[in-house]
């Protein structure tokens, strides 16, 4: 997800305004990324908006101050206990839409497979603005018939359940009760008007005078619209059907294998996903969509891919050139990282209601409609968001702890897209702008993740962060020859800090805990560099043409951060006749450093191209 977005209308947000120039200010100076559309050069992106867009970005910052993320949702032990009893299959989810009334009505099949020959009691999750009017239940593997699908079997046995804040709880007559192993069809049937929570769970909004439908699930919003079991290391293949008035066009993940007219006026769309999904990355755009394709070819030659693009009508010339690197962007990942993970479905973007955010939903990426400016300003959101096809959706964090292996990855990749198009200065100039002085929190685990806005950059820039100095630790050959690795393995599951970690470390050829400590675990700041040096005649040799630089480096952060950070450290000597590199590992506060040039020294520069994330400063050599 390109950094998240919220929106409120109202009066009230004009008489806030001076309140807000404020609070724009502060935030930039903590940092807070979801200010900027990636923050680069800390407040460049935010003053271009807010010249442009003012009245949204003020919009934004009033859902931020009124807690509009709402309340992340906080499972009991027993809940999860109970929640562990069963692995979820797949879903095949029907929709159909009252837009006058702003609700939905719904039947989830649901697929689950018992973990346990004691599931008596099955959880799902799904909220309680939405009601459930019956489940069936059907143990798949008494039917005597083998259904390929759920929708299919016939007949349905009325549940018992009850349905809570947070939770449908079916309960099972003792002859129901499954051996583990055995496939459970739930047939649930619900109706009910979904709310507007998080980033944007659900929302009926009009855009341009047509009406949309659009969702936006993470982290455990997507119970607003659908029942499942809500946890993104729990993936499953799922259907989606989508009932819309004729004229509209409804998006979904997956393949789409048919549409059908319907004799009330309505189409529906049928789509379908043969990879597994986390339920965060489910998604539905409805509404008036310009849609046209492009190719994008497998490395090995074998199969040709849709690229497809749904576009509000006003804003479909534009994106079709904002879009066009698309298919270029795609098979530079898949050189650099593996194959497209999606090879046969497609990739896709669809702009949605959001003004200037995106988000990475499985196949169909969700873009913002202020992103689409015709120039390719906002390339980066598009190799941020494919990026995390790789890392977010084929390769998901195994809990939300594990954020920074999402956002980290791909707001890394747009550095990496900037490489490969400008160069390694357009890289490093990328990297910089991700580097806003201070971050809030580490990295891993970070606190207030959602409802906390100052921890967003951690969770991105920092993130990214993380991934370039262990590039500048490992080397290029070890380091992508670990990412490609990490995909391979854990493509199509789940991975958490610590898989990277072992993965990296197996490359590097030795261990990285020192590096992960200091910058993802434990540490929240960053090594303040002292240096001063001086040179003399190599050995006393005068006229030998050689020198002998003394450095003095230390590391002075302040007592309550990491009082050492060990890093390998590039130091570069400006000579008469051109720069001299060496690289330290630097390991003590206080280190005296030796080094050997052939021409008569000017300057020495600490990390001048910028591998650490750092402060320096010049001292006097003391003798």
């Amino acid at each position: 997800m390109q950094n998240p977005q919220k929106y409120k209308k109202g009066a009230i947000l004009f008489s806030a305004g001076v309140i807000f120039n404020l609070f724009i200010s502060a935030l930039l100076f903590l940092g807070a990324s979801v200010l900027t559309e990636r923050g680069t050069a800390n407040g460049k992106v935010l003053v271009e908006l807010s010249k442009e867009k003012g009245v949204q970005v003020v919009e934004t910052l009033w859902g931020i101050y009124k807690g509009s993320a709402g309340d992340v949702r906080e499972d009991s032990e027993t809940e999860l206990k109970m929640l562990a009893q069963y692995d979820a299959v797949d879903y095949d989810l029907a929709l159909s839409f009252d837009i006058p009334n702003k609700s939905i009505t719904g039947i989830n099949y649901m697929r689950i497979r018992a973990e346990t020959d004691t599931l008596r009691t099955i959880y799902v999750n799904i909220y309680d603005n939405l009601k459930v009017d019956k489940v069936g239940f059907q143990n798949m593997m008494r039917t005597g018939i083998n259904y390929r699908e759920a929708k299919d079997i016939p007949t349905w046995y009325d549940a018992e359940y009850i349905q809570t804040k947070n939770y449908l709880i079916i309960t099972l007559k003792e002859g129901d009760v499954p051996m583990k192993g055995d496939n459970i069809a739930l047939k649930i049937e619900y109706s009910g008007k979904p709310v507007k929570k998080g980033f944007d769970s659900f929302s009926f909004k009009e855009i341009y005078g047509n009406m949309y439908i659009y969702t936006l699930s993470e982290p455990n919003w997507g119970p607003v619209w659908w029942p499942s079991k809500d946890f993104p290391d729990d993936k499953a293949d799922i259907n989606m059907r989508l009932t819309v008035p004729t004229g509209m066009k409804g998006v979904s993940n997956g393949l789409l294998k048919d549409t059908v007219q319907n004799s009330d006026g309505t189409t529906t769309f049928n789509w379908e996903s043969s990879y597994p999904i986390a339920t965060y990355l489910v998604s539905i755009v409805v509404g008036n969509l310009v849609y046209w394709e492009d190719t994008y070819t497998s490395l090995d030659g074998n199969k040709q891919m849709p690229v497809v693009y749904y576009a509000f009508p006003k804003d479909s010339a534009k994106a079709r050139i904002d879009w066009k690197p698309t298919p270029d962007m795609i098979k530079y990942f898949a050189e650099t990282f593996g194959e497209y993970p999606f090879i046969d479905e497609k990739y896709g973007n669809c702009m949605f209601g959001w003004t200037s955010g995106a988000m990475e939903h499985q196949t169909i990426t969700s873009y913002g409609y202020l992103l689409i400016t015709g120039d390719n300003r906002y390339d980066f959101v598009n190799a941020h968001e494919l990026a995390h096809h790789w890392f977010g959706d084929a390769v998901t964090l195994k809990d939300w702890k594990n954020i920074w292996l999402n956002e980290g990855f791909a707001s890394y990749c747009e550095a990496l897209w900037k490489e490969n198009v400008g160069g390694k200065n357009a890289y490093f100039e990328h990297m910089r702008g991700f580097d806003f002085g201070y971050f809030s929190g580490t990295v891993y685990d970070p606190k207030g993740f959602i409802d906390n806005p100052a921890i967003y950059a951690t969770i991105y820039q920092k993130g990214a962060w993380v991934l370039h100095m262990l590039r500048g630790v490992m080397g290029d050959e070890k380091f992508f020859a670990g990412c490609r690795a990490y995909y391979e393995k854990y493509k199509y599951s789940n991975a958490e800090t610590s898989d990277l970690k072992a993965v990296m470390e197996e490359y590097h050829g030795s261990s990285l805990t020192y590096f992960f400590d200091q910058w993802v675990y434990k540490g929240t700041g960053r090594p303040k560099y002292e240096y001063s040096w001086k040179f003399e005649d190599f050995q006393g040799q005068k006229g030998s043409g050689a020198y002998t630089v003394r450095l003095q480096l230390r590391q002075v952060q302040k007592e309550n951060e990491i009082e050492m950070y060990k890093m390998p450290v590039k130091i570069t000597v400006v000579t008469e006749a051109g720069d001299k590199e060496f690289t330290v590992f630097n390991d003590q506060k206080e280190q005296a450093i030796l080094l050997t040039v052939d021409s008569k020294p000017k300057e020495v520069l600490i990390d001048k191209d910028g591998w650490i994330l750092k402060k320096v400063a010049k001292g006097t050599y003391e003798k």
